[in-house]
């Protein structure tokens, strides 16, 4: 798939059903191959932008995941782990849902990756902003019957860590035309449902922070951390549609 912006075009990645495979609840009922969802890694919307997004060592991407279900399981990303930057503390990562509804499964593992010592379900709308805390892995999933555009900003220093996911088939939860499926490979607690609740400096075009100092926290978390304390609010599961 190609998109064009201002003039530039950038071509995708596309991540096909049979690559998720290792991540599925029933990976034996995939019958059809088709297109998952799409990348396009390092967009940016001018040269002037291309050379300040350098220069901060950032990232700016598009994630459009189509709708559909693998047996009774909806449609997701594979899910992945961010490395060490250092004192134990992962890089975060910042998403914006640009059209659609997303669900996002983070989980923080113990001193191993079955090992889970927190595990939270984020229910996000369009215009909401995630804001994925340092040492949580996540997968984000696609629960409507139409294509979701999602946005994301990372430090571009480091490759996503895949494997945990891939040894474990997929995240600690699995969501589906039932409900929510726990995958029995971990040890995990009850998860925690919310909704985004990103600080007010980041209101408005989330492209745009680029041009400020608010994205500083993806390269150097360490400096940042009272930022992830509340980037979430509880919500009662039972009322979510």
């Amino acid at each position: 798939m190609e998109i064009e912006i201002n003039g530039r075009r950038f071509t995708s990645e596309t991540r096909f059903a049979f690559d998720l495979k290792p991540v599925l609840k029933n990976p034996e009922e995939l019958e059809e191959n088709f297109p998952a969802y799409e990348m396009f890694r390092d967009v940016y919307f001018s040269e002037e932008d291309r050379e300040l997004i350098l220069n901060k060592r950032l990232r700016y991407d598009y994630t459009f995941t189509n709708p559909g279900k693998i047996g009774d399981e909806f449609i997701k990303t594979f899910g992945h782990y961010h490395p060490e930057i250092g004192d134990g503390i992962t890089y975060p990562e910042i998403y914006e849902i640009i059209e659609g509804r997303a669900i996002f499964v983070l989980q923080k593992h113990g001193e191993s990756f079955g090992e889970i010592e927190d595990v939270v379900i984020v229910y996000a709308e369009e215009g909401d902003k995630i804001i994925i805390p340092p040492n949580y892995g996540h997968v984000m999933i696609n629960p409507t019957d139409n294509m979701i555009k999602t946005a994301n900003w990372v430090c571009r220093d480091f490759s996503s860590i895949y494997d945990p996911y891939k040894q474990m088939r997929g995240g600690v939860y699995y969501y589906t035309i039932n409900g929510w499926v726990k995958n029995e490979r971990y040890n995990a607690p009850e998860p925690k449902f919310v909704k985004p609740k990103a600080p007010k400096e980041f209101k408005g075009s989330m492209y745009d922070l680029i041009k400020t100092d608010r994205l500083d926290f993806l390269v150097d978390p360490t400096q940042n951390m009272d930022l992830f304390e509340e980037v979430f609010e509880e919500i009662d599961h039972d009322l979510v549609k």
